[in-house]
């Protein structure tokens, strides 16, 4: 099995590698821009020159030889080559210019001209002249080289400005890295005071992306708890009626005076077995509650159904209906074993009480999972229901009515996190609301 990672390392391999892309991305998108900004710089100053040399011309009206004389004095001062073309067809152009070049001006259109020549290359701006004058068009171009020479210092200054902005978001990265994992070093120390003792549960005041786990975390460690304490009471209740009987038993076999029993030994020794029988049962079934249980789920209206299929048999002379909105497929998470116990003890109880008729509800509200079990029986008193949905109380577990099977939903709820409501049903019974609450 691959060990996992560290998060902060994670988080801080992927920032430094998210922020070279970046970085790159950054340096080529500002390239770009300056080299578009560049050509708009270079194409109005270029409109400027062939128009303050074309004012001069029309001006001054010079010969071609004047003509040629301006354009050597303009290509000393600007560094720029420049052609003229004459309405008769002649063309003056600056010695720089070889007749390659001349070749593809004279074949461009007026506009923005690029001639590409080799590792170096031309950009101008080619212009007609109005049809009095005795031009025909004017050219200036210029050297990319040296345009590009100009260009590296600011290249150079992006790039160590990139740099510099690079090392700011790395140090960001990490920051933030650092602080918003920071919580995680408080849960390690709540897992250490938890594994040494000094604390039973994990603190839930945690980051919002840890508190569903938490919080499960610590049902868990809750109900591990129950189970524990409830495992303690059973046996150590068992031992105690075990041992109670047992002693019972025997002291009446050991008596030798009045062997062989009388039939009032035997029937008080037969009475004593089957309430301990009964009471053996009654604990185990208890110790069966498993709680909740993460990655179970259930069906209850299948459970219902088959839970009211046996109930009938039990208790042929009356009658079980179910209510309920619910498709017989709907699933809830609960451990199957805990939701048979709960509606069996429920019905059981219904039909024990009830006079002839038994009403079950079964439905999804906002709550969760409502659960209404209504007879027409004589009802519970409000003491009874109070008594048996008090935490940590019971009532008598050794006699046969409604503490029993109350009793065991109780722990199954205490151990599911749901909650039960006692109260009258409309026909004057007794209407038990049991609600089992969202997973969180």
């Amino acid at each position: 099995m691959t060990a996992q990672k560290s998060i902060r390392k994670t988080a801080l391999q992927y920032g430094i590698i998210f922020s070279l892309l970046y970085f790159l991305l950054i340096f080529f998108s500002h390239t770009y821009v300056i080299e578009q900004l560049s050509n708009e710089s270079r194409k109005h100053r270029l409109e400027k020159e062939v128009e303050s040399f074309q004012t001069i011309i029309e001006n001054e009206t010079p010969t071609p030889d004047q003509i040629s004389s301006m354009i050597d004095r303009f290509q000393l001062l600007l560094e720029h080559a420049l052609i003229v073309e004459m309405k008769d067809g002649s063309i003056i152009a600056s010695s720089n210019i070889d007749q390659t070049t001349l070749r593809i001006v004279s074949e461009k259109p007026a506009g923005f001209v690029e001639i590409s020549q080799g590792a170096d290359g031309l950009l101008g701006l080619k212009r007609g002249v109005g049809v009095n004058s005795s031009l025909s068009s004017i050219t200036i171009l210029e050297m990319e080289s040296g345009l590009a020479e100009r260009s590296i210092g600011a290249h150079l200054t992006l790039l160590a400005v990139s740099a510099l902005l690079l090392v700011v978001l790395l140090a960001l990265v990490g920051a933030t890295t650092y602080l918003a994992l920071k919580p995680i070093e408080h849960i390690k120390d709540d897992m250490r005071r938890l594994q040494s003792g000094k604390q039973p549960r994990l603190n839930p005041d945690a980051p919002e992306e840890f508190s569903p786990l938490i919080k499960q975390f610590n049902n868990l460690l809750e109900l591990a708890s129950r189970r524990l304490d409830r495992h303690r009471r059973l046996n150590s209740d068992l031992s105690h009626m075990v041992k109670t009987s047992i002693s019972a038993n025997l002291a009446i076999l050991s008596d030798t005076d009045s062997l062989p029993p009388s039939r009032d030994d035997i029937d008080f020794m037969m009475s004593n077995l089957r309430d301990l029988s009964r009471s053996l049962n009654y604990r185990m079934s208890k110790a069966d509650i498993s709680g909740r249980q993460m990655g179970q789920s259930c069906l209850p209206i299948e459970i219902a159904n088959n839970v009211i299929s046996v109930m009938e048999k039990i208790f042929p002379d009356k009658s079980f209906r179910i209510n309920t909105p619910l498709q017989n497929n709907f699933s809830w998470p609960m451990e199957r074993q805990d939701l048979s116990e709960l509606f069996g003890n429920l019905l059981e109880n219904g039909g024990k009480w009830s006079q002839a008729e038994i009403d079950v509800s079964i439905s999804q509200t906002d709550s969760g999972l409502t659960i209404e079990v209504a007879d027409d029986g004589p009802g519970i008193t409000p003491e009874a229901a109070s008594k048996v949905m008090d935490r940590g109380s019971r009532l008598d577990e050794t006699v046969s009515g409604f503490g029993l099977g109350l009793s065991i939903v109780s722990e199954i709820l205490e151990d599911n996190f749901g909650w039960m409501n006692i109260g009258p049903s409309e026909t004057g019974g007794a209407r038990i609301t049991v609600v089992l609450p969202f997973p969180e």
